[in-house]
């Protein structure tokens, strides 16, 4: 139970700012880290969906509620996900052979392709936010798709992170898929479909088609990396989060 706790904490301390009580890092516990990775998102989006009805019931301007809901999942995680988001964009961005993106995606400057590609994610995340609020949908559809959202961004990116074949360069990647097994994946598996349930039961059919969209465009967005990269590494799977996370918010409020 201690080593359950143990890794529920380093997990905590690693995806996010919360501060968390002092423990010894354990390499045994960290074996359990990425059971735990939906349950972070859990917390997340509590987080991101108390924030929206705090902001509604001071009654911010519309303008201001779209800026804080947008960037309270990145100050949350200290930025973690923008960070892979960023390396993958721009290694696949400069069109190089297969060793000189690798290289890239390891370097640790920010390159132009990921400066634009951050610009455009955030003009994408801005207005989807700004749709979905303007749009006045029931507080009950959005405080659920705010807490889910996360949820289903990190079983998607654990899902591919533990199913797929890991980047030898990557050390960040090995380090968390060591240990993992089986059990870890269906987790994830059923996490999303779990989580779609809720969503179809709590909303209706029409915003089932949330995580439906993050699936595709995760996916779509995960094998091109492993055609670029020859596998998956920590930095995919932070670029798989923020383009679900982005998909989702734009479906939503496309719709």
């Amino acid at each position: 139970m201690r080593k359950i706790y143990n890794s529920f904490i380093m997990a905590l301390s690693m995806f996010t700012i919360i501060p968390t009580p002092y423990i010894e890092w354990d390499d045994e516990s960290s074996k359990n880290m990425m059971k735990f990775y939906p349950v972070i998102g859990l917390i997340v989006g509590a987080i991101w969906s108390l924030i929206y009805v705090i902001l509604s019931i001071i009654n911010c301007t519309i303008m201001i509620k779209t800026t804080v809901i947008m960037i309270v999942p990145f100050i949350i995680t200290g930025m973690l996900h923008l960070d892979g988001y960023c390396d993958v964009c721009d290694a696949i961005l400069s069109r190089r052979e297969k060793e000189e993106k690798l290289r890239i995606l390891k370097d640790s400057h920010i390159g132009a392709f990921a400066v634009i590609s951050l610009i455009i994610l955030f003009f994408l995340q801005f207005s989807g936010v700004y749709s979905f609020l303007e749009k006045n949908i029931d507080i009950r559809n959005i405080i659920c798709l705010l807490i889910l959202i996360p949820v289903i961004s990190r079983s998607l990116a654990g899902y591919f992170l533990l199913s797929k074949i890991t980047i030898k360069e990557s050390s960040l990647g090995t380090y968390f898929k060591k240990g993992t097994n089986k059990v870890d994946i269906i987790i994830m598996i059923g996490v999303i479909i779990l989580s779609t349930i809720c969503i179809f039961i709590n909303s209706g059919l029409k915003y089932s088609i949330v995580p439906l969209t993050m699936t595709a465009i995760v996916t779509v967005g995960v094998r091109k990396c492993i055609k670029e990269f020859g596998g998956v590494s920590g930095d995919v799977a932070g670029f798989a989060l923020i383009i679900g996370e982005a998909a989702g918010l734009i479906t939503l409020g496309i719709m």
